[in-house]
């Protein structure tokens, strides 16, 4: 059985407490369904869902709080860019509706991050 390895004094602990960070990878789980592999949108919806996830990390490993808003209003714009497209793929709102609901709480709660963050 594999080890976990942790990183020393990061703050790998804390990002996981952040609730637009949990979101972030919960609907990422869920887009990656959505669309089949190799079509030009689904492709893109995991490429943008993951820039979510991987901004959010990179944003807060920084010190500084002008580079952690930067990389979490990158965040924000790829959660908008998911809301964009989920529409362009045009689906049952009845079949997206969970996912439509849940990125919405990525975008509210990132962009309230970032709010906090650039003060």
């Amino acid at each position: 059985m594999a080890q976990a390895h942790t990183v020393p004094n990061s703050n790998h602990g804390s990002l996981h407490r952040l609730d637009c960070y949990r979101l972030a990878v919960e609907f990422h789980r869920k887009a990656t369904g959505l669309a089949p592999y190799g079509s030009g949108l689904g492709d893109q919806l995991r490429r943008a869902a993951a820039s979510v996830v991987l901004n959010l990390a990179e944003g807060h490993g920084r010190t500084s709080r002008i580079e952690q808003a930067r990389f979490t209003a990158i965040a924000r714009g790829s959660a908008l860019e998911c809301v964009a497209i989920l529409d362009l793929l045009g689906e049952e709102e009845r079949e997206l509706g969970e996912v439509r609901r849940l990125l919405i709480r990525v975008v509210q709660t990132t962009t309230g991050l970032w709010r906090r963050q650039a003060q």
